[in-house]
């Protein structure tokens, strides 16, 4: 899934299907289950275009367009075990009681500062980087 026009309304069109009870395919069962993750987000959706605009939402400013693309990024990379290192984060975040939806969101924040950097310079997504700052996600200590 991709930060694009064709995306946006995708997310639009299964926010509409699940309010509106209708069934979805694979993809967009993923996006549907962001959005179960996200009711914050409802009201934002029936803005059509304009949901793609950041906004404060519990005091955080937040794009749910974004935002929803990045949780299906991250959890393709769950779902298909690749890279590896992310499914063993996750794990290992989970099995410490982090709750599975912040877990999520410690993965997307490390996956998206170095989306977002390496578009800025114009240059390629850095997986090393990406495995090196996953694997020092903080473990608890007892």
């Amino acid at each position: 899934m991709d930060f694009d026009k064709e995306s946006q309304q995708r997310i639009l069109r299964v926010a509409a299907d699940k309010n509106e009870g209708r069934p979805t395919e694979e993809l967009d069962e993923r996006i549907a289950g962001v959005l179960e993750l996200h009711p914050e987000f409802d009201p934002i959706w029936e803005e059509g275009e304009m949901a793609s605009m950041p906004r404060e939402i519990n005091g955080m400013i937040v794009n749910p367009f974004v935002h929803t693309v990045l949780h299906v990024i991250i959890d393709r990379q769950l779902q298909l075990g690749d890279p590896e290192y992310v499914v063993a984060a996750y794990k290992r975040l989970t099995d410490q009681d982090t709750e599975s939806h912040e877990a999520l969101h410690a993965i997307i924040a490390v996956f998206a500062d170095l989306h977002f950097a390496s578009t800025r310079r114009g240059g390629q997504f850095d997986s090393l980087d990406y495995e090196s700052q996953i694997n020092g996600l903080p473990y608890k200590t007892s």
